[in-house]
């Protein structure tokens, strides 16, 4: 009911929630510091207000992630990487950074950092997260900037650049693909680009390819496996999309 009067209300302080839903003001308090703290929820110093965030979309899109990741994704993931022979991982946003989600790390031979599924990536410097920011609608792009512009992580704060930010977009979305920056995890031997899997004209997810670097660039691996990345992205949009409709997932 909180979310609901939240969203016709298009932002409310607490005493407006208040008199619409009948609870009382703590009760309010405590609903607001839940739905808070799992990022539903948003405070604008600036005017009082609660407003909610891109990612309350997710309780009614009708499937859960782990449903799709595990019975859709992973095999697909599986059949890209006996094409891409690198490894293929699955990245999730939540909370203002990628998580991995699925990872081929165990069936390609070219494996050489071992990444945990959940480990968390910064937003900015990598392909991931630069591929969801760029392929995200603007409204949700703009929330996610002045989030990170609040946090105290030294990559999250580079979206305080507001002409870095707009050349990572402007070039990603010209490329097709987020690059990792050069910059980020310099002592690792490894660089990534990475595609959005789209749901509707919501980013679900993100696909990336990781590879040595003293193999190849970022533009020699997008030249020789850009298209089956892709494909692989839009055969996990297709079958979500179809699990949906059918109910199959649910």
């Amino acid at each position: 009911m909180l979310i609901e009067t939240l969203n016709h209300l298009k932002g409310a302080k607490v005493a407006e929630l208040a008199e619409a839903t009948g609870f009382s003001r703590p009760a309010v308090y405590r609903l607001l510091n839940a739905l808070d703290s799992f990022g539903y929820v948003r405070l604008q110093e600036s005017d009082d207000r609660y407003y909610l965030t891109h990612l309350v979309r997710r309780l009614s899109d009708g499937f859960g992630e782990e449903d799709w990741v595990q019975s859709i994704a992973a095999p697909i993931l599986q059949e890209a990487v006996e094409e891409i022979t690198w490894p293929v991982d699955l990245i999730t946003f939540l909370n203002d950074a990628m998580y991995i989600r699925e990872t081929t790390r165990s069936y390609s031979p070219f494996t050489i950092d071992w990444v945990s599924v959940g480990e968390r990536l910064p937003m900015l410097v990598t392909s991931v997260g630069r591929a969801y920011l760029s392929f995200c609608p603007e409204p949700e792009q703009l929330e996610i900037l002045e989030s990170l512009q609040r946090s105290d992580d030294e990559f999250d704060r580079l979206a305080l650049n507001k002409t870095y930010v707009r050349n990572i977009i402007k070039t990603t979305r010209q490329r097709g693909y987020g690059k990792r920056d050069d910059g980020f995890h310099t002592n690792r031997k490894t660089s990534s680009i990475a595609v959005p899997i789209m749901n509707e004209n919501r980013v679900a997810a993100t696909l990336a390819i990781t590879f040595i670097s003293s193999a190849a660039t970022p533009e020699e691996i997008a030249e020789r496996h850009l298209e089956a990345l892709k494909s692989a992205a839009h055969k996990i949009e297709v079958e979500v999309k179809n699990a949906k409709t059918w109910g199959t997932l649910l």
